[in-house]
């Protein structure tokens, strides 16, 4: 049995070198480092995708455009009746097959756990299906916020003296515990923590790869945070974009990653053209 558990091991920790390797590899442009990480667990740091997810609140197109899962087959009537009780979405027929279950998903890019490709805020930037995958997948440090609660800010004095190291190796993760505590609750939006203008810029100076958090990256202006004058509202994306560094937003279970090593992977979906995606995103903890 101790034989076994060893081999097994072995087989995780060289699965998870060559996994690791061969995106380094593709990503050789970027000047990434080859990790070798051996982790004991994932965690996953992805809102779950439903329908009805809550949207920025007085944005027009989220309301107009609501997220669904919908079930379109099912195999029996029973098992219809079943997904009916776990509240899950009906499509207006559902046709009882006898073969398989199937769903159909409709999402904004932008709800949810997501990924921004430059394409977002920029008439002419690459599309997600063109976000190099070793930008998205690369050892990660969290930029831990812990007193930075509902209606605060976070700014870039607040990012230099929390002490963390930024540059091309790492992916930085600003982690408030927001989308965790309050994911779900109408106060996740009306009192939305916020990077202040400045944070986007100041990141892409030290190179970083990507920049994850569990926070809105510009002012919330539904809760009547104001724009000063000489202020691009979307500033911190576009200083980003423009370098070609993707925003990984709303990732949760934050607190569960520890004080050791990880590697984030956050993967989109490869959707040709789109300016962004949902997606997937873990880390692998030593």
């Amino acid at each position: 049995m101790a034989r076994t558990k060893h081999l097994a091991r072995t087989k995780h920790f060289a699965l998870v070198c060559l996994a690791v390797g061969m995106i380094a590899a593709s990503a050789a442009g970027w000047g990434q480092t080859p990790v070798q990480l051996k982790f004991s667990r994932v965690v996953d740091l992805t809102l779950p995708v439903e329908s009805n997810m809550a949207g920025i609140p007085g944005f027009k197109i989220y309301d107009d455009n609501p997220s669904q899962v919908s079930i379109i087959a099912a195999m029996t009537e029973a098992q219809k009746n079943m997904l009916q009780g776990e509240g899950m979405t009906m499509g207006k027929e559902v046709e009882i097959n006898g073969r398989s279950m199937i769903s159909i998903l409709h999402i904004m890019t932008h709800n949810g756990t997501h990924i921004d490709a430059p394409r977002h805020m920029m008439e002419k930037g690459f599309p997600v299906d063109q976000v190099p995958l070793g930008q998205v997948a690369k050892e990660g440090v969290l930029i831990s916020f812990p007193n930075k609660g509902a209606n605060s800010s976070i700014s870039v004095k607040d990012i230099v003296d929390s002490g963390v190291m930024l540059g091309p190796d790492r992916i930085p993760v600003v982690h408030t515990g927001w989308t965790e505590k309050m994911w779900g609750k109408p106060e996740f939006w009306s009192q939305m923590p916020y990077l202040e203008p400045g944070v986007g810029a100041y990141m892409a100076s030290k190179g970083v790869p990507a920049l994850a958090m569990d926070v809105f990256p510009e002012k919330p202006l539904w809760r009547g945070v104001k724009v000063e004058p000489g202020e691009v509202w979307q500033g911190n994306h576009l200083a980003l974009m423009d370098k070609g560094i993707p925003l990984i937003q709303f990732v949760t279970n934050l607190s569960q990653i520890g004080s050791g090593k990880f590697v984030l992977v956050a993967l989109p979906l490869k959707m040709k053209g789109a300016d962004g995606s949902p997606a997937r995103v873990v880390a692998l903890v030593e």
